[in-house]
């Protein structure tokens, strides 16, 4: 059965993302500025640069060794990014699987596969794929999984340690998603003081922590080494903590703010919002009825509040965050594996539900207009031909997130702040303006913000980007007297 289930994952992953995701070959490009700023570092780290220090995101380390992995596998387009993403939503399916099979086993529970796949891929929250949120669900499936296995009377003490890999998995990604496992975790250790005594839950919480530890260790290593730790801390912690959340807030306004994006993400995805409100009140009705699994019973919806609350803490909040959510939705497909037993349909059922995926992708998900798109019709095409006609040449993506120019025409940048992010720092706004002052670039991408004395307007085109936004954008090149008075200097030295 676990390799039923593993091989129905990997299938749904592929054809679900195939059509869900804008990293799949069947798409230009992956659309999404946030994707391509993730997807320029991750290039960046395979040449020798290093996130925070060299190039500025406010996402965890984990990420961008991501997208580094990605860059290694390819890295003039977003192959290597989908075929990591078919992985990782193939584990979250298959851990999905096994939060059903709690409940009971049986071809039926396959059926749990398909419908998770469906309800991820086809809801809002998704965008056009690659999202931090994407990458934080197995992690998150498998913390569910793996606390409720062990509040179930589940044996293995690697649970434990593994639950604390899986925190650790997201603490380096996001670590505003991370608040589910702080409920999982308080009644896992709950339980295993009422059950096995202080000294068993004394080594639940070591085993806990060293599954932690490990991850993060070798994150932390990785980035001293390079001489970036430093600058991740400050990047990813301080900055995050009290320059991007926005002005602080009461924690009443806190609940307020998680409540009021708890009706809009519902309204916006109300499939996610259906399945994890219904498996709240069975994991809590099955509990009643046979008397058991009380700390489960309870730790469901207090975590799914702790997401939720976390999630929202700051006034930022995109569509996006709201994917997390999906970690919840096996739990609505609970009854199936009650029913798994009395049906014996369940493989045909399993099949169908997986055939019936790509027409469903096709339908609802929010990528397939830009199946359209041609890449030889695309601004970052048109440009790419023009800024490589010189030898070496240098960008600065000015008035945006990064909008895939540095992966069209090849370039990594040479700034740190290399696109316009969502954390408006004083440093950054001088250190933008310093390189255009001092014409460090040799080429500006803009849409309406002009960079100044020293550079000519050059080219523009309109295109499409961000789920068919339409934009125009314009291409300056450094002014030939400019050039030619920088390479007089340059020989003189």
């Amino acid at each position: 059965m676990k390799k039923k289930a593993a091989c129905l994952a990997l299938v749904c992953a592929a054809l679900g993302l195939l059509v869900a995701s804008t990293s799949s070959p069947l798409y230009a490009t992956n659309f999404w500025t946030d994707t391509n700023i993730y997807f320029t570092i991750g290039r960046g780290m395979t040449s020798g640069l290093m996130p925070y220090r060299d190039l500025f995101d406010h996402k965890g380390p984990l990420l961008f060794l991501i997208y580094a992995a990605g860059a290694m596998i390819s890295n003039s387009s977003f192959l290597g990014v989908y075929l990591l993403e078919v992985l990782s939503l193939a584990a979250a399916l298959y851990f999905g699987w096994k939060i059903v099979c709690l409940y009971g086993e049986g071809d039926l529970t396959l059926v749990s596969i398909p419908i998770l796949a469906a309800v991820t891929l086809c809801s809002r929250a998704f965008t056009q794929g690659g999202s931090a949120e994407e990458f934080v669900l197995p992690a998150l499936l498998y913390g569910l999984y793996a606390a409720l296995c062990r509040m179930r009377g589940g044996e293995s003490r690697l649970l434990d340690v593994f639950f604390g890999a899986a925190v650790s998995w997201v603490f380096l990604i996001k670590y505003t998603d991370c608040g589910l496992f702080f409920g999982l975790g308080f009644f896992l250790v709950l339980y295993v003081l009422c059950t096995d005594g202080l000294k068993e839950m004394f080594l639940t919480v070591l085993r806990m922590a060293a599954g932690f530890a490990v991850p993060a260790a070798l994150a932390a290593a990785y980035l001293a080494l390079n001489g970036a730790l430093k600058d991740c801390i400050d990047v990813y912690f301080i900055q995050n903590l009290f320059e991007y959340s926005g002005e602080p807030m009461t924690f009443g306004g806190h609940i307020y703010n998680a409540l009021a994006y708890l009706r809009t993400q519902s309204i916006a995805n109300p499939a996610i919002a259906a399945l994890s409100i219904f498996g709240c009140l069975f994991v809590l009705t099955e509990a009643l009825v046979r008397w058991k699994n009380g700390f489960a019973a309870l730790a469901v919806p207090v975590s799914a509040g702790l997401l939720l609350l976390f999630c929202y803490w700051g006034e930022m909040a995109h569509p996006y965050y709201a994917l997390v959510f999906a970690a919840l939705c096996p739990l609505g497909m609970c009854p199936l594996g009650m029913l798994a037993e009395r049906l014996p349909v369940g493989r045909i059922l399993a099949w169908a539900a997986t055939a019936s995926l790509v027409p469903a992708c096709l339908g609802l998900c929010q990528a397939v207009p830009m199946l359209k798109v041609k890449k030889a019709d695309m601004p970052q095409t048109k440009f790419a031909e023009i800024m490589n006609q010189e030898e070496n040449p240098t960008l600065l993506d000015l008035t945006s997130l990064d909008q895939g120019f540095y992966l069209a025409a090849g370039i990594l940048p040479n700034c740190r702040y290399f696109a316009d992010n969502n954390l408006q720092t004083e440093e950054k706004k001088n250190a933008i303006s310093t390189y255009l002052e001092d014409r460090r670039v040799e080429f500006v991408v803009t849409r309406y913000k002009e960079p100044g004395d020293g550079y000519v307007e050059i080219a523009e085109a309109d295109g499409v980007f961000d789920l068919n936004d339409k934009r125009t954008y314009k291409l300056y090149k450094k002014a030939a007297q400019q050039a030619e008075q920088e390479q007089s200097e340059q020989e003189e030295q």
